[in-house]
């Protein structure tokens, strides 16, 4: 992500073949998402940082042949900002993606974030 937020404590994607439901590069998608909803409640934010504070928790329950079609993952996150006054923010919080029905027609991919902390202002 050139240009972009400095990006802390993600795993390398390479090394987790688990979140290969997410993408190719799955801390990109994570950004850009997370940065859209932040846009949605301040059209000025500015994400200037995301740092990973643990390794992502997958979970979700496998088929009976054994795929995966419905993963979840969380991730325990700090994501530091610049609201649209300029004032900065450091927001603690868990963001998550939940799959389902992947490999179907009926795919799709949500996400969700529960805020913490927050300090700052």
């Amino acid at each position: 992500m050139t240009g972009g937020p400095e990006l802390y404590g993600f795993p390398p994607a390479a090394r987790r073949p688990d979140l290969r439901w997410l993408g190719s590069d799955y801390v990109s998608v994570l950004v850009h998402d997370l940065t859209r909803g932040l846009l949605r409640q301040d059209p000025g934010t500015h994400v200037m940082g995301v740092r990973c504070e643990a390794a992502p928790d997958p979970n979700g329950p496998a088929d009976r042949v054994g795929a995966t079609r419905s993963p979840n993952v969380t991730f325990a996150l700090q994501v530091f900002v610049q609201d649209g006054a300029g004032r900065p923010w450091m927001l603690r919080g868990r963001w998550s993606y939940v799959g389902r029905e992947l490999g179907t027609r009926t795919a799709c991919i949500d996400h969700y974030w529960r805020l913490l902390t927050s300090e700052g202002g």
